[in-house]
């Protein structure tokens, strides 16, 4: 079995040095088509290329995309997967820590899950003051 790991292989440092450099000289090639006018391209033979309209448009595109999909496909989702607020799995799981031991006053209160109900006090209810 082979382990999954993040750290660089010789495999995955070739691809990405790579990757590296198609990305700047694609960036580069970007920018002298956006840039340098167009009778300067058609004396270099450079004939058929899309308008300068589009050295505009498609980064503006993408990013009205990444903002709508950030702004509400992304938030959906992460809906989609929090189990409603109804099931025992916001309660308690494998590791819910439901103890609370005592301690000495003034001292640091040992770790525990604080129950859903005080959280809710808390957060959501202004005219109640109680901390746990």
């Amino acid at each position: 079995m082979v382990e999954s790991t993040p750290s660089p292989t010789p495999s995955r440092a070739n691809n990405g040095f790579v990757l590296y450099l198609i990305s700047n000289i694609l960036f580069v090639v970007y920018l002298i088509w956006a840039f340098i006018p167009d009778p300067l391209l058609h004396y270099f033979g450079l004939t058929y290329l899309p308008l300068k309209y589009w050295a505009i448009a498609v980064p503006i595109y993408g990013l009205v995309s990444l903002f709508v999909f950030v702004m509400f496909f992304y938030p959906c989702i992460n809906m989609l997967l929090v189990p409603p607020r109804e099931s025992l799995n916001v309660l308690t799981d494998l590791y819910t820590l439901s103890d609370r031991k005592e301690t000495a006053p003034g001292g640091v209160p040992s770790a525990c899950d604080i129950p859903l109900s005080t959280v809710c006090e808390i957060l959501y209810l202004r005219n109640k003051h109680v901390y746990v």
